[in-house]
């Protein structure tokens, strides 16, 4: 490890100081500063300026959902900005607190910004810059009883985690998680019940970010594709890149910017068979927030079939699409995307036609929300409050 963390040991700032000045405010907030330090403004002309009142700044601890993730049918956890993870089962009443509420991070560690579910009894979550705890509960037990069981420890180089995916290939158990400084890590262990090792680290960092802070944080990791001893991953991050990953060795098969005129990095990813939804924030009005590209799992590469502007108010400086889910509807495949105008977009995507936009609902306050969807047809939206909705009518037996 410490030859490939060469160039990271390097750099003018470590990545706790990174993190600290560069990504201590949400990213909706961060973009929005920085267009405005450009004088771009957000209100009408005619809109009463602010003025500074004569209090002293003291601090702010943001409580927004950053991730969350279904255990099972019945329950999803919630990482948020504060450090707390919740874990909920989906409508027991009309209105509801968590089964259980914990406190796993710092909010000077920008809180819980991972989790990943690694069976049907545990899961993963984000620490600190260099570890996870694993959560597990008891087999027959409530969600209510988890507890940590384990920490995965690393070069704290890597910096915090901020996505991954877990699957079962060649009678291994493999967990890939992307991480703030944009490396990949590999973990695997011989069954699901016994601790996970680390394999290998993989340098997915770019010269040349689009964002204009520098950030390289991996949100997002998908399996694409297994076959005997091997899978294949697709990455998504801060700088711009989808990159496909060679699993166990980490070979790096392919890198691609998502949008060479791109000034904001990639928020979240969708994956359905070969169909890849790319969700970023769009700055300006000839941008977009979100793209649509086809895989070619045998090549590692992707094509471009569409893209659109998910915007309620069309002058809008930046319109930052949070996050994209794949689900489905009575009437078949759909997607749905939360962007900061509080607004939850639904629409479809077909390789032959593009996306189509069937339109948005006010579902919640401004910022953007994370969203998860359980195929059975239960969708969460969360933000601030927690918001369910049913997506079937008759869900599939």
């Amino acid at each position: 490890m410490p030859n490939a963390l060469r160039p990271l040991r390097d750099a003018e700032l470590s990545m706790r100081q990174f993190e600290q000045r560069a990504a201590a405010l949400p990213p909706v907030l961060r973009s929005r500063r920085e267009l405005e330090a450009h004088g771009i403004r957000f209100l009408p002309e005619d809109a009463q300026a602010a003025v500074q009142l004569p209090i002293a700044d003291d601090g702010t601890t943001f409580s927004m959902a950053q991730d969350v993730r279904w255990l099972d049918t019945d329950h999803f956890a919630v990482g948020r900005w504060d450090g707390s993870l919740d874990v909920f089962r989906y409508t027991p009443t009309r209105s509801s607190g968590p089964l259980i509420r914990t406190a796993v991070s710092s909010p000077s560690a920008i809180g819980v910004q991972m989790i990943t579910r690694l069976s049907a009894n545990s899961f993963v979550s984000s620490n600190d810059s260099q570890s996870m705890v694993v959560w597990s509960r008891s087999v027959g037990r409530d969600w209510s009883e988890i507890r940590p069981d384990g920490t995965l420890r690393y070069d704290a180089e890597f910096g915090v985690a901020t996505g991954g995916d877990s699957f079962a290939v060649g009678g291994h158990h493999y967990l890939v998680v992307g991480h703030a400084s944009g490396f990949l890590t590999v973990w695997s262990s011989p069954a699901t019940t016994t601790p996970l090792r680390f394999v290998v680290a993989v340098d997915l960092q770019s010269a040349a970010p689009v964002n204009p802070f520098g950030l390289q944080h991996i949100h997002d990791v998908y399996l694409v594709y297994a076959e005997h001893s091997s899978a294949l991953v697709v990455t998504a991050s801060e700088n711009g890149q989808l990159c496909f990953v060679r699993i166990p060795d980490g070979k790096i098969m392919s890198r691609t910017v998502f949008n060479d005129a791109a000034r904001r990095g990639i928020n979240s990813i969708a994956v359905r068979d070969r169909d890849l939804l790319v969700a970023n924030c769009s700055v300006g009005s000839s941008d977009y927030n979100l793209w649509y590209f086809r895989m070619d799992v045998d090549a590692a590469n992707i094509a471009l079939r569409d893209r659109v502007d998910l915007k309620v108010n069309p002058h809008r400086p930046q319109a930052f699409n949070f996050c994209v889910v794949w689900a489905r509807t009575d009437d078949g495949p759909c997607w749905f995307s939360s962007t900061e105008e509080g607004a939850l977009w639904m629409g479809t995507a077909d390789s032959a036609q593009g996306l189509s936009v069937i339109g948005y609902q006010e579902a919640t306050n401004p910022l953007g929300s994370v969203l998860a969807f359980q195929p059975c047809g239960r969708l969460v939206m969360i933000g601030f409050n927690l918001y369910e909705f049913v997506t079937l009518n008759s869900p599939p037996a």
